[in-house]
């Protein structure tokens, strides 16, 4: 777990350029004049191999198919065409949004940037539920084929539902979108189905009144019955509302909270404490971070309440050694070296380029550790045999807890990968305990609200170390988990404009 969406990198099913490709290949066809409905186009090839004919047949092309793209002669798109475009590349090809922001976004205009983006998150927190809307609205299924314009359908639906402004302008553009993206046939269907969708709106129906528990959870199916089964109907209920909600930007001030607030207030900048962290501030309003008074000297980072609590469960002391494994991007790292300045970090990654962030982060903050990339797992890679007073286990997870911030983990994420997870994080644990001093502690940590990855790994972990005991935490946030007198952590839900979802349990060595 880190402090952003960590997931174990995925076997891609097409090789990096096909994907690219397929990403764009309606624009460019757009671009070139080949429009979506010329299903006989032709094409004709020359081959370099003067032994081999200099012509071949003309033959058909799908216009689906991906196509090779020169990205400097693309057109400019809609803010709503980008959006499609990016969906596509999450749903149908298994793109993380990160990257495939990157991509999109490269090509959108500097004031639509922040559009597309928010319009690409809002369809994936809600992505079930306007599905359904979607399915209820529609005849018959679009075909595969078309995904583009399913998805640019979910663009427009989401637009109708949560857009301030008259739908009639969220009809238009989204209709426009479909000749942009070389789709002219779907003007047609998506105008009627749009202004279908508006009337119910303003007949004030409620589109999702009839749907599934999980639906109305804006939840897959296997995740609601997996946090059903954990935490009973209610509580996953709950949970789901939460995870469609837009995440507070939450910092964390190196400087006394409340000067810093008052810093902000004078820069115009509203801002309130946050309830369970001494250091947090919470803003009114986001905005980007190089706008943050004293960012960029390192007095402020953003960082979610949750992930700040780390630092007073590890109990820090001056002249402690410290490990801080699975540690990119490096915001905790640097969180313990400003609580404690005179400790002695070692922060661990397996990923070279995400190591690269915990170096910036440390230098923008000003503070040193040293820096190992290497298998928390298998510590005898790196390690030189000194042994650690305080290890961070902030393991690998399924991001469960954070699904607001990255809302393609519904996409991305599938069932059988909690057994993958589950079984990584048993081996870090095993591995870090036995780097551990006697009087020792270890702090595990997940950004994940599944028990399987947190009380019960727990309470596995304990029965394997009968030199461990599970410290209780006193604390004002989230829910004790115990089994009889066993304590096995701290479950926190995430709070609608509150904290992420996160677990933690102290683990002492005797």
């Amino acid at each position: 777990m880190v402090d952003s969406f960590k997931k174990p990198p995925a076997t891609p099913s097409v090789d990096a350029a096909t994907q690219a490709a397929s990403i764009w290949g309606a624009a460019t066809r757009a671009a070139q004049g080949n429009p979506r409905s010329d299903r006989s186009a032709q094409v004709t090839t020359q081959h370099p191999d003067p032994g081999r004919p200099a012509h071949r047949p003309a033959a058909k092309v799908d216009p689906d198919r991906p196509a090779r793209v020169n990205y400097r002669t693309l057109p400019q798109l809609s803010p709503e065409a980008l959006a499609a475009q990016l969906l596509l590349a999450v749903t149908t090809q298994g793109i993380s949004l990160d990257s495939a922001l990157s991509r999109v976004l490269s090509q959108a205009q500097p004031v639509h940037r922040g559009l597309v983006q928010a319009m690409g998150y809002e369809v994936l927190r809600h992505y079930e539920a306007l599905v359904f809307w979607r399915e209820s609205l529609l005849e018959r299924p679009i075909p595969a084929k078309s995904a583009i314009i399913s998805l640019l359908l979910l663009v427009g639906l989401e637009r109708i539902r949560g857009a301030r402004r008259e739908a009639s302008r969220s009809v238009n553009s989204t209709v426009q979108a479909a000749r942009e993206l070389g789709h002219p046939w779907a003007t047609g269907l998506l105008n009627a189905v749009l202004r279908r969708a508006s009337r119910q709106i303003a007949e004030g129906l409620d589109p999702f009144a009839q749907t599934s528990p999980a639906i109305q959870a804006r939840l897959p199916d296997w995740l609601f019955a997996t946090l059903q089964q954990d935490w009973g109907a209610a509580q996953a209920s709950a949970v789901g509302e939460a995870l469609a909600t837009h995440p507070p930007m939450t910092l964390r001030v190196a400087d006394p909270r409340a000067a810093y607030i008052e810093f902000l207030a004078a820069a115009t900048i509203e801002a309130q404490p946050t309830p369970y962290s001494s250091r947090g501030v919470n803003l009114v309003q986001p905005l980007d971070v190089e706008r943050l008074p004293g960012f960029a000297e390192g007095r402020v980072s953003v960082q979610d309440e949750a992930a700040q609590w780390v630092v007073d469960l590890l109990n820090l002391a001056p002249g402690q050694t410290v490990l801080d494994a699975c540690s990119a991007p490096g915001g905790k790292t640097l969180a313990i070296l400003q609580h404690e300045p005179l400790c002695q970090v070692t922060a661990v990654d397996i990923d070279t380029m995400r190591m690269a962030r915990v170096q910036e982060n440390l230098e923008r903050g000003q503070a040193v550790a040293r820096l190992i990339v290497g298998d928390a797992g298998v510590p005898e890679q790196w390690w030189d045999g000194v042994l650690f007073d305080r290890i961070l286990a902030d393991v690998p997870c399924s991001a469960t807890g954070v699904i607001r911030r990255h809302p393609d983990i519904k996409r991305l994420r599938r069932p059988e990968d909690l057994p993958v997870l589950v079984a990584r994080q048993r081996v870090i644990m095993d591995a870090l305990w036995s780097l551990l001093r006697v009087g020792g502690r270890m702090v595990y940590a997940t950004c994940s609200i599944l028990n399987a990855e947190n009380a019960a790994q727990v309470a596995a972990f304990l029965n394997r170390h009968p030199d461990a005991r599970s410290h209780p935490l006193d604390v004002a946030w989230g829910q004790p988990m115990r089994v009889g007198d066993r304590v096995l952590g701290q479950q926190a839900f995430p709070q609608s404009q509150g904290h992420d979802g996160f677990f933690y349990a102290v683990l002492e060595k005797h």
